[in-house]
């Protein structure tokens, strides 16, 4: 069932609380409108809709640009190989846009927060809970993400009135996850566990388990093993979640905020606005302005002008995985990076591919939290408080293996942790791949840089060292975007820019 909140309202809550051209210019247009639209429920369910608007543009491409492509999986034949090979600098505009999203969405949630008190009336009470519970859902989710790609950032928590309001300097890495943690507490008592359909309550809105799972994945960026475990197995015991045996539904719009679902980027309108372009993103070059990432390969021995091969993703797949079709697809196409090779030889990302509506607007929605991830976050989780051989941890890890087709790992192939960690580690690769997540892993797990040298060897460059941190809660080397350096213009309060910049 199509999740239907942006439908008819998306074009109103953009307009209402858009609030400014940048957070230092903070007074919004339409004041008077929004005043007059955040008294009422309907006003505040409409505010909330317009809180998941961002997800649209970031999960349409600049995401993907600074994860996947910053990754070991991805790599791009055009010339915007900035993140590819790590020369993005303060100015970079991808960077810039994911910053600004992710802050229209903070400051709009905080609108709705901040205006909740003022409505005297709500139909019931679970309404006024999920609403709240919404807002704080998605400010946690927003945050979660500056500080994964930027390190410590304004911890800005109420509503915009005021220049001073949006001048705020950086907060530590670990104020923002306390913040980003009472956040997700809260969501998860105040979220229903599903919702009826009715307005404000449509399903694909986020439930209490997508903030229990989006706490297992905080806590297991900061090694929290315990609490991680502990969050993913809530989900997991939810019966009426589960694996698709089909992995290609949980992407071709089949299966959308079903039972494999905790959270998506809710597409499926008619215009622009509501369609996602990440099909053309991806896809053949025979399509107009396509295939912007394309898998790495060994087999490319390092050509196209971009890290394309070194760890191949290609060659990451087991024989007999019956996601690497659906993953990759050559479509018979002439290899345009060595023509040398025959037609067929260059594979592109087919997860996202969608040819049953007009190129450029696909109306599939983006998977941003999955059941399967929960089992793995479990089963690393558990790996690294203790290793049992053939415990928990391998059935979680083996259930992900099945239902692709693989045979289950024994103990006789992963007899220790080391072992267990490397195989997990290879199965979060191909379960969630180009769904925005191996950038994140490689640098949770501190083995970005060593990764991605192998790559870079190809083209004799060395990995920017200089752009890493040592992580203040986990230790690992950690590469940090730069903060956009508009936002210094803008904020003489920010503070320092990250290291190497």
């Amino acid at each position: 069932m199509k999740c239907v909140i942006y439908i008819s309202v998306l074009l109103l809550g953009v307009t209402l609380i858009s609030g400014c051209e940048s957070l230092l210019e903070p007074t919004p247009r339409g004041q008077i409108a929004l005043d007059q639209l955040l008294t009422t429920e309907e006003g505040l369910i409409t505010a909330v809709n317009g809180v998941y608007q961002p997800l649209h543009t970031l999960y349409e491409g600049n995401v993907s640009r600074l994860t996947d492509m910053a990754s070991d999986d991805g790599w791009t034949w055009r010339k915007e190989t900035e993140p590819d090979i790590f020369i993005v600098d303060q100015t970079f505009n991808v960077s810039q846009s994911v910053w600004t999203d992710l802050y229209t969405g903070i400051t709009r949630a905080n609108t709705v927060l901040s205006r909740m008190d003022g409505v005297s009336e709500f139909s019931d009470a679970a309404v006024r809970e999920a609403i709240e519970g919404q807002a704080k859902f998605m400010r946690a989710f927003y945050y979660f993400n500056l500080v994964r790609f930027f390190g410590g950032v304004p911890l800005i928590l109420q509503e915009i009135k005021t220049r001073s309001d949006a001048e705020q300097a950086r907060a530590t890495i670990e104020e923002v996850y306390v913040q980003i943690k009472s956040d997700l507490d809260d969501a998860s008592r105040l979220l229903p566990d599903s919702y009826p359909g009715n307005t404000g309550m449509e399903v694909g809105r986020p439930t209490s388990y997508a903030a229990h799972a989006l706490r297992s994945l905080v806590h297991l960026e900061l090694e929290e093993w315990t609490e991680a475990a502990a969050a993913a197995q809530t989900v997991i015991s939810n019966t009426s979640l589960g694996l698709l045996p089909n992995y290609a539904a949980n992407f071709n719009g089949s299966q959308e905020n079903g039972h494999t679902s905790l959270f998506e980027v809710q597409y499926g309108g008619v215009t622009a606005a509501t369609t996602t372009a990440i099909s053309n993103f991806f896809a053949p070059p025979d399509l107009q302005g396509g295939a912007s990432i394309l898998p790495s390969d060994d087999n490319l021995e390092g050509k196209g002008g971009s890290l394309s091969s070194g760890n191949g993703l290609v060659q990451a797949f087991e024989p007999g995985d019956t996601r690497r079709d659906i993953v990759l697809k050559n479509y018979g196409l002439a290899n345009f990076i060595d023509p040398s090779k025959p037609d067929g030889s260059l594979y592109f990302v087919n997860k996202f591919y969608n040819t049953n509506d007009p190129v450029g607007l696909s109306t599939w929605n983006f998977p941003l939290i999955r059941y399967g991830e929960m089992l793995l976050v479990r089963a690393e989780a558990l790996n690294e408080i203790d290793y049992i051989a053939d415990g928990e941890a391998f059935n979680l890890l083996n259930t992900i293996r099945l239902n692709a087709g693989l045979s289950a790992r024994t103990v006789a192939e992963l007899p220790d942790q080391e072992a267990f960690r490397e195989a997990l580690r290879k199965e979060r690769r191909i379960e969630l791949c180009f769904e925005a997540k191996r950038f994140h892993d490689l640098n949770r797990w501190g083995i970005l840089r060593d990764r991605v040298q192998v790559q870079m060897d190809y083209l004799g460059l060395d990995f920017p060292t200089q752009k890493t941190i040592e992580h203040p809660i986990t230790g690992k080397e950690y590469y940090l975007y730069p903060i956009p350096s508009i936002e210094f213009v803008n904020n003489a309060q920010l503070g320092e820019q990250n290291p190497g910049y």
